[in-house]
C-alpha cells in the first residue's frame, strides 16, 4: 500500500493533553516548545515514508530466533505448541535469505527470562542470541474459536513489532493457515514478496474444506475505480476482515483543500434528495458540501458568535422524515461563569434551505450506531464547574425539540458519550471507550474493565471547563476532551491513532504531526491490529463510512487538518481522503 501525497507545508499542532489542571506557560517554556518544534519536527516530516527496499543479497541470510508462543486457554496445549513450532519453522526458513536459529539455543536463552515477553524482552533475547529478527507471540483458544497473533521485530531496528495475525472458528484450522502466517512473516522481514508460493502436490485436492475462512493476509485486492477528476489516487489497500471475508478499500483520493481546520465532520442526506453531504464545524462555524462536478461545492454556511466553541457534530434522521438532521455540541466560552449553560443546536432542511431549527440545548450530543437499534442519538449533561455529569442517555427529536427518553446502556466506566460505540462478539455486547488517557479499553455490561491498550489513540479536542483559580505548576485552568468516534462492524472497531514526535515530554500540550486509521478487530481477550493505513502528514481529526458521490457503495473519509507553513504562520487548510470500500 503506498502512501503518496502531494508536497505540502508543515504544520505543528498543540493540544493540551486531558484529565491534568494545567496552568500559564512561562516564556521560556513557550520557547523552549517551540524550539523542540523547529528542530524536531521538521526533520520528521521533512520526508515522505518510503516503500521498503529489498534485503542486499551481500548481507547473507537474515538469522531470526522463534521465540516459544504464551499460551492463553483454560487447557494445555503443549502439544500444539510444538507443533506449530515445527511447521513454521520448516516454512520460514528460506535457503540464502533466511535462517531459522536452533530451537535448543532459542530455548536456552528464553529460560533465563521470567514473565510474559513483549517486544523489550524480545529485543533483549535477540541480541543475547545475535539474531537480526525476532518472532513471539501468543496464541489463544477461547470456547472453539482460537487467535495466533505474532509479531515480528528487527533487533537492531528502531521500528516497533510489526504484528501478522490470523483468527479461526476451529482450533485446528490454524494449523491449516500457517503457510499463509510464515509467507506474511518472510514478507515483513525480507521487505518484500519472497516469491509465489508452490502448492505441495497431493492426492487429495488441495483445496481448503469449505468451514475453513479464506487466508486473510494480502488477499489481491481487486483492480480499483478509476480515479475521478479532481481526486488524485493517493493509497490503495486490502483490509480482511474477521469473518474471513475481505473488506477492500479501494485507491485513497485527495479532495481540493478547504480554507479552514476541521474539528469535525459528519455526513448524511440533509435536504433528501437521496445523496449525502458532507458537514464540517470548525470552532465557530458551521459548513456544508456536496460532491457537484467533481468538487466538493459549499451549499450554505453558519458563523457562530465569538463566544462560541463548536465541540463536535453528526448528522442523522432522528425523526424518519427523509431529511437527516445536523446535531452541533456548542460549549460557548464564558470567562466570568465557570457554570454557564450549554448552547447546542439543530439544523434542518424547512422550507427548502437549511435553518437551525432549535437552539440554546443544554445536551452534549453524539450519534452512534448500535446493534439491533440502529443509529441512536446520545445525550449527556454538562456539570458545575466540571465536564460531563450523570449518566449518558438516548435522546427523541420530534422535529421540534430534543428530550432524553430513556438512560443508554453504557456500562459504569463510560464517563463520556465521546470516543464510545458498543460492538458485537459471541453473541453478546461488549463497550469500546477511550478513556481520558487517551487509551482504548473494553468494558463488559457490568462495567468490568476486560482490556485496555498500551497505544494513545483518537484526537485531542480539548474545552476548557472553567477559568484561571490559580497560577502555578500544576495549577489553573481545567480542560475536558471531545474525543472522535469509533465505528463498529460486529467484532472489528475503526479508530484514529495520531502521533506526537515528540511524545510526552511535554505533558500538557501535545504535537500531533502524523497520523493513521487502524481497523482493530477482537479476539475475545484483545484488540488487534487487522490493518493500518500509511502514515498521513498532518492531523487525522475525524472519518465516516458512508456514500459520498451517489454511486452505489460506499467510501471511507478521512477528514486531515494540512500541514502549515510553520509555527507561528496565521489559518490553516484542511483536506479530505476519499476510498471506495468494496
Amino acid at each position: 500500500m503506498a502512501l503518496k501525497y502531494k508536497s505540502y507545508n508543515r504544520q505543528y499542532r498543540f493540544l493540551p493533553s486531558p484529565g491534568t489542571p494545567r496552568g500559564r506557560m512561562s516564556s521560556l517554556k513557550i520557547f523552549i516548545f517551540l524550539l523542540a518544534g523547529v528542530l524536531f519536527v521538521p526533520g520528521t516530516l521533512a520526508q515522505a515514508p518510503k516503500a521498503p527496499q529489498p534485503a542486499q543479497p551481500a548481507r547473507g541470510p537474515f538469522k531470526v530466533a522463534i521465540l516459544p508462543v504464551t499460551i492463553h486457554s483454560p487447557e494445555s496445549l503443549e502439544y500444539l505448541r510444538e507443533g506449530v513450532y515445527a511447521m513454521f519453522s520448516s516454512r520460514l526458513e528460506l535457503e540464502g535469505r533466511i535462517s531459522v536459529m536452533e530451537r535448543a539455543a532459542v530455548k536456552k536463552a528464553v529460560s533465563q527470562h521470567s514473565g510474559e515477553i513483549d517486544s523489550e524482552a524480545a529485543q533483549k533475547l535477540g541480541e543475547t542470541l545475535g539474531a537480526d529478527f525476532v518472532v513471539f507471540g501468543s496464541l489463544t483458544k477461547l470456547g472453539d474459536s482460537a487467535s495466533l497473533d505474532l509479531k515480528v521485530l528487527e533487533v537492531k531496528g528502531e521500528k516497533p513489532a510489526s504484528p501478522v495475525f490470523v483468527q479461526a472458528k476451529k482450533l485446528e484450522e490454524i494449523i491449516g493457515q500457517v503457510d499463509v502466517v510464515a509467507r506474511q512473516v518472510n514478507e515483513k522481514i525480507l521487505g518484500y514478496s519472497p516469491g509465489p508460493a508452490v502448492a505441495e502436490k497431493t492426492p487429495e485436492t488441495t483445496r481448503a474444506p469449505a468451514s475453513v475462512p479464506p487466508p486473510v493476509f494480502a488477499p489481491p485486492a481487486p483492480a480499483a475505480p478509476p480515479a475521478q477528476a479532481g481526486l488524485p489516487p493517493v493509497f490503495g489497500p486490502a483490509i480482511p476482515s474477521a469473518a474471513g471475508k475481505v473488506f477492500t478499500v479501494g485507491d485513497f483520493s485527495q479532495s481540493q483543500a478547504f480554507p479552514f481546520r476541521i474539528r469535525g465532520m459528519a455526513m448524511g442526506d440533509v435536504d433528501g434528495d437521496g445523496r449525502n453531504e458532507i458537514v464540517f464545524i470548525e470552532s465557530k462555524s458551521v459548513s456544508i458540501y456536496r460532491w457537484e462536478a467533481n468538487e466538493f461545492k459549499l451549499l450554505k454556511r453558519f458563523s457562530g458568535k465569538n463566544i462560541d466553541q463548536f465541540l463536535a457534530v453528526d448528522v442523522g434522521d432522528m425523526d424518519k422524515d427523509g431529511k437527516a438532521e445536523i446535531f452541533v455540541t456548542n460549549f460557548p466560552e464564558d470567562l466570568y461563569d465557570p457554570g454557564h449553560r450549554m448552547s447546542s443546536f439543530v439544523i434542518a432542511f424547512r422550507d427548502g434551505d437549511f435553518r437551525i431549527v432549535a437552539s440554546e440545548i443544554d445536551w452534549f450530543f453524539r450519534i452512534v450506531e448500535w446493534e439491533g437499534k440502529g443509529p441512536v442519538l446520545l445525550g449527556q449533561q454538562k456539570g458545575f464547574e466540571k465536564s460531563f455529569e450523570g449518566p449518558i442517555y438516548e435522546m427523541g427529536w420530534d422535529g421540534r425539540t430534543v428530550r432524553s427518553v430513556r438512560k443508554a446502556e453504557a456500562p459504569r466506566g463510560v464517563f463520556s458519550l465521546y470516543g464510545f460505540t458498543p460492538f458485537a462478539s459471541g453473541g453478546t455486547t461488549l463497550y469500546a471507550f477511550i478513556d481520558s488517557d487517551f487509551r482504548l479499553k473494553v468494558l463488559d455490561p457490568k462495567g468490568k474493565q476486560v482490556w485496555r491498550s498500551s497505544l494513545y489513540y483518537g484526537v485531542d479536542n480539548a474545552f476548557k471547563i472553567k477559568p484561571i483559580q490559580t497560577l502555578g505548576a500544576y495549577q489553573g485552568d481545567e480542560f475536558a476532551s471531545v474525543n472522535v468516534r469509533l465505528k463498529a462492524r460486529g467484532d472489528e472497531i475503526i479508530v484514529i491513532h495520531n502521533i506526537s514526535p515528540v511524545a510526552d515530554i511535554f505533558k500538557r500540550e501535545k504535537v500531533f504531526t502524523l497520523g493513521e486509521i487502524q481497523i482493530l478487530t477482537w479476539t475475545g481477550a484483545m484488540f488487534v491490529e487487522r490493518w493500518k493505513s500509511k502514515l498521513i502528514q498532518g492531523y487525522v481529526v475525524d472519518f465516516q463510512v458512508k456514500d459520498f458521490d451517489g454511486i452505489p457503495g460506499e467510501e471511507m473519509v478521512v477528514g486531515v487538518n494540512l500541514p502549515k507553513e510553520g509555527i507561528l504562520s496565521p489559518g490553516g487548510s484542511s483536506s479530505l481522503m476519499v476510498a471506495r470500500i468494496q
